[in-house]
């Protein structure tokens, strides 16, 4: 009798404890449900409005749409999606190949609002390749957006006759060459020299600017060409570019030219 009220008693804990199991992992999954509802469903986390700034030519709309697949770059982030706070929190974004140059990712927990501090890639001009699309270059080189083809000299066109041209988010020429390039067409659009054509030749790493009633100039992006661009400039001041067929920087701190 003792041994059958001893084996019950047995029983009977190991079914208590098998209750306290059952019940321990019920709690854990109505916590798991309550966090999920919480993070995916509730209004806690929802993004109540977007604040950018730092923007000139970009709208709001055209800065989300650049950052936003940036954002949501793995399948959580794309399930949480972009009205979910918790989905802006990178900072490390690649922006390269975009008009956004930097951004800043700030999230305003009591409003909930994420705020967006971007810098814009300043456009230089327009590099067009001999086979591939054109793209709009900035101030460091980089061929940053997908660019019309357009005439005129209001806008400097660059004319890469390689086979192959540079790729969306990276920079047009070799970076050792790459400053020496952009120093020129700064140079040239503040001058204001009206452009007719300019080519590039990626073999000779040379510039040849066509303009409009003026002179054929012709550079080399192999060395810094401060000195030449003084001289082209006073040359310019002093009213003498219209009588000259062209004028040749190629040479590191010479110029040559032809009336």
């Amino acid at each position: 009798m003792r041994g059958y009220l001893e084996q019950n008693q047995f029983y009977k804990r190991q079914r208590n404890f098998r209750i306290k199991i059952y019940l321990y992992f019920l709690a854990i999954f109505l916590v798991l449900i309550g966090i999920f509802y919480i993070i995916f469903f509730s209004p806690i986390f929802k993004v109540r409005g977007f604040k950018i700034s730092g923007q000139n030519r970009l709208s709001n709309d055209s800065v989300l749409k650049i950052l936003e697949p940036l954002v949501l770059n793995s399948w959580l982030l794309d399930f949480l999606g972009k009205e979910n706070l918790l989905t802006w929190s990178r900072q490390d974004l690649n922006l390269s190949g975009t008009s956004v140059l930097s951004a800043k990712i700030h999230r305003d927990w009591i409003r909930q609002v994420v705020l967006i501090d971007i810098k814009e890639r300043i456009p230089l001009g327009i590099w067009c390749g001999k086979t591939e699309s054109c793209y709009w270059l900035d101030e460091d080189g980089i061929a940053f957006e997908e660019a019309p083809e357009t005439e005129g000299s209001l806008i400097l066109i660059v004319y890469d006759n390689s086979a192959k041209s540079a790729a969306l988010g990276e920079k047009v020429v070799e970076e050792r060459f790459s400053k020496n390039l952009t120093d020129i067409l700064k140079a040239i659009s503040k001058m204001s020299i009206p452009v007719k054509k300019s080519t590039f030749d990626k073999t000779l790493q040379e510039l040849h600017i066509a303009t409009y009633e003026g002179p054929d100039l012709f550079f080399s992006i192999r060395f810094n060409p401060e000195l030449n661009l003084a001289s082209l400039r006073s040359l310019k001041e002093k009213g003498t570019l219209g009588g000259m067929q062209y004028i040749d920087l190629r040479i590191e701190n010479k110029i040559f030219y032809k009336l």
